[in-house]
């Protein structure tokens, strides 16, 4: 009963971040594709955050100056974009979380869905810093010696333990 309190929970969560995070829309003409904010502003000659599909993760973008996303490419400062224009480190996609949601309990054992919600990302990338033990609600150096006898399918990750005490979470006694 719980469980299910929880996923509905969840899925109530993630249908008002999606309203909320959605802060403009894709455009297309021949021309290419580029970014409309909600107040008729675009940007150009600049990277932009964008979660253009409200699931709570945002990718980077590089819009050339008429304001045209760069695809399948190298940006003018030697990144690279895939096909639809995100930002790949050794063909990785780099994302962030869009608009953190903080919960009204302590995190239990979540799915990949939920860990989006609490702002804890399922892929790592370079800019996390901190594994989060979501069965556990613990969070952990990535040097901890409880990290290797974690489960993959309970870890998460994130850049910022203030973030994660905000979220229930708490800190390993072995590494904090």
């Amino acid at each position: 009963m719980k469980k299910t309190r929880l996923l509905i929970t969840a899925a109530l969560m993630s249908a008002a971040i999606s309203s909320s995070a959605y802060a403009g829309v894709w455009q297309q003409d021949t021309t290419g594709w580029w970014w409309q904010n909600d107040d008729g502003t675009y940007p150009a000659n600049c990277w932009q955050w964008i979660d253009g599909n409200g699931d709570g993760i945002s990718e980077y973008y590089y819009f050339n100056e008429n304001g045209y996303c760069l695809m399948n490419t190298t940006t003018p400062d030697g990144n690279t974009v895939d096909a639809s224009g995100a930002w790949t480190v050794n063909g990785i996609v780099q994302t962030q979380i869009a608009a953190p949601v903080l919960p009204t309990t302590p995190p239990t054992t979540q799915t990949t869905q939920a860990n989006t919600i609490a702002g804890i990302s399922t892929t790592p990338y370079d800019g996390y810093t901190i594994i989060v033990n979501t069965n556990t609600g613990k969070y952990h150096n990535p040097s901890c010696r409880a990290v290797s006898d974690m489960n993959a399918a309970n870890m998460g990750y994130c850049s910022d333990a203030s973030y994660l005490d905000a979220q229930g979470y708490s800190a390993c006694k072995l590494c904090h």
